[in-house]
């Protein structure tokens, strides 16, 4: 019986000697291997659309009775914070309208909420009101929305600060 123990306290030496690196490699090898859930970009970082941007501003009308296309286009300025909100100034006479108000965003959609829309009637001028889709890289902001299937407007502006 004590030949019996002392062989099998051999045996789970020999063993655990054994064992030991054996898990030691598991762990490493466990540690080294990429697994499949890989988080990828955070999309919460994108950048945000703030600052001074000046272009131009084109509505595109499709008129229903001719099936011919109206263009209409002005130099705007939109400056976008977020303290104060959004304002739109330039040339704002004839096409577009003046107007100031709050945006919130995304990293695709940017919606505006203009304090002077009027809240009869429609609007005679175009004003940044709504939800349109952006892109922005840096320089470059464009923003584009459409109304129904027979207008469009598209502003292609450029940061200046």
């Amino acid at each position: 019986m004590l030949i019996l123990n002392r062989i099998n306290k051999i045996v789970m030496k020999n063993k655990l000697v054994y064992l030991f690196p054996l898990s030691l490699l598991l762990i490493l090898v466990a540690g080294c291997v990429k697994n499949g859930l890989n988080a990828g970009p955070d999309t919460n970082n994108y950048p945000y659309p703030l600052g001074t941007f000046q272009g131009k501003f084109t509505r595109i009308h499709k008129n229903e009775t001719t099936l011919k296309y109206d263009t209409a286009t002005a130099n705007i300025q939109l400056v976008l914070s977020t303290s104060t909100g959004y304002a739109v100034t330039g040339d704002t006479v004839i096409v577009h309208a003046g107007s100031y108000g709050s945006f919130s965003e995304n990293q695709y959609n940017i919606a505006f909420n203009d304090a002077t829309y009027p809240t009869m009637g429609f609007p005679v001028k175009t004003h940044l009101a709504g939800v349109y889709l952006y892109t922005l890289n840096g320089l470059n902001f464009k923003i584009t929305g459409t109304d129904g299937d027979s207008l469009s407007y598209t502003y292609d502006l450029t940061r200046t600060n």
